[in-house]
């Protein structure tokens, strides 16, 4: 009896954790309740939140207005790159006009120049076929023929170029001194322009003349007359001719009309209209005198 007596005070292992658990429980739910109690944060400060918001409220009225200038200057950029565009499609479009007209032009300029050229051969042909009876008469002294030029040549041509004529004279229409104010004392004279009345007599004189004319085209005076002045003639020429046949002066040639030069070696010919036609050929070499002048023109075997 006593053992059953202490056995039922002893209390029983279970029985002491089951009556244990609720003061752990409870001492657990009262920490947790406690811990949520201090995380909740206390209300915030009322004035605060009014000074955050006026803050960024501006902050963003700030930020508003310099993207607001910003956008202000983009617009403006964009209307002035928008009328350059426009300005730059128009002058393109303008060039593009331009081009083609000045490729029209270009062929009726390249006409017109042919047409030019051509037409004033034609009026320089002309003119000079209206001098074909002429004659030019070089450094004959000033005053030599008198009063009466034409009275005078008309005698004095076939007495000094020693052509036979019928009554000792030639029939001339014209004779003058070349338009010009009179040279001083002992300078050039003036050229003197003859007109022949028949091409025929005009080419008798011009043969004659051949005969008697030097190497250098001046007439060769006889023995009587050493101290004669060297007197040459020379056919009437247009200007531009004679500006043509002057390119050639330092060459020996046979100068055809209007301005071609004839060079003939051997049995070979070559005809040049300009001194820049001899020169790209490149194949013409050309021997010099003690002077200077050319003495000697021929062709290059290479």
């Amino acid at each position: 009896s006593a053992k059953k007596t202490a056995s039922r005070n002893t209390p029983s292992p279970t029985a002491a954790a089951v009556d244990s658990m609720p003061a752990t429980a409870s001492l657990t739910h009262e920490g947790e309740a406690e811990k949520v109690s201090t995380d909740v944060p206390p209300d915030p400060d009322p004035n605060l939140i009014q000074a955050m918001k006026s803050m960024t409220d501006n902050i963003v009225a700030v930020i508003d207005a310099k993207i607001s200038t910003v956008l202000k200057a983009i617009d403006n950029q964009s209307s002035k790159i928008q009328s350059i565009v426009q300005r730059v499609q128009e002058a393109e479009n303008r060039i593009d006009v331009t081009e083609t007209t000045c490729m029209a032009n270009e062929t009726k300029i390249q006409h017109l120049e042919k047409r030019v050229r051509d037409l004033t051969e034609q009026v320089d042909d002309l003119e000079n076929r209206g001098r074909r009876c002429n004659v030019r008469i070089i450094s004959l002294p000033e005053d030599t023929e008198g009063s009466n030029p034409v009275r005078f040549f008309e005698k004095w041509i076939p007495d000094y170029l020693q052509v036979d004529t019928k009554a000792g004279k030639l029939k001339l229409e014209r004779a003058h001194r070349s338009l010009a104010p009179k040279p001083a004392q002992g300078g050039r004279p003036h050229p003197v322009i003859i007109r022949f009345h028949n091409f025929q007599d005009k080419q008798r004189v011009m043969t004659a003349t051949t005969k008697l004319f030097t190497l250098n085209s001046k007439l060769t005076s006889s023995s009587r007359d050493a101290d004669a002045p060297k007197i040459s003639f020379f056919n009437d020429y247009s200007v531009a001719v004679v500006q043509k046949r002057r390119a050639f002066n330092k060459m020996e040639y046979a100068l055809l009309y209007p301005a071609t030069l004839s060079v003939k070696v051997g049995r070979a010919r070559k005809k040049f209209v300009s001194p820049e036609e001899m020169t790209d050929l490149g194949a013409l070499t050309f021997g010099e005198n003690e002077d200077g002048g050319l003495r000697s023109l021929y062709f290059s075997s290479q």
